[in-house]
């Protein structure tokens, strides 16, 4: 992982796992920004667009509220945040079937083509970061992450 960083920060060596993590974690959120300014959004509105994506796919869509409460923002926030991505023919809000008052989130055509383009060079970043572990080292940190991914 190409650092940054510098000389600023300790030697990985000598970090304990929450520090570790704490640096990967900058460091995707370092890319994953990036990526989200070249397809002109900040990264609330990439990772909105992103679960927006994924829910659409799975068994329910989001609502604002709920997605707000994901992304740990206001319901505020929330409606700016929506109102970008709508703004922008990413998403639309169309009626819950469930409860016709409530509304979900769902990404447009071109919503789904620029989450695949954000995911698709986040994909090839981190692939070439960790290009240099060995298959088992690759191997192990996949499992990690695939636990971690469950907390």
């Amino acid at each position: 992982m190409t650092s940054a960083t510098g000389n600023h920060l300790s030697d990985p060596e000598d970090l304990p796992m929450v520090d570790l993590l704490r640096r990967c974690s900058i460091y995707l959120a370092g890319v994953e920004k990036d990526l989200a300014e070249k397809a002109g959004l900040n990264t609330t509105d990439a990772r909105a667009l992103a679960l927006i994506v994924e829910a659409d796919a799975g068994v329910e869509a989001f609502s604002p509220r709920v997605l707000a409460d994901v992304l740990d923002v206001s319901t505020a926030s929330m409606t700016a945040v929506t109102d970008r991505l709508e703004k922008a023919g990413l998403v639309e809000r169309r009626p819950n079937i469930a409860d016709r008052r409530k509304i979900c989130l769902h990404p447009t055509s071109h919503g789904s083509a620029v989450h695949v383009h954000i995911q698709s060079g986040l994909r090839e970043t981190i692939t070439e970061s960790l290009a240099p572990l060995s298959a088992q080292d690759s191997d192990a940190f996949h499992r990690g992450l695939r636990a971690l991914a469950q907390l």
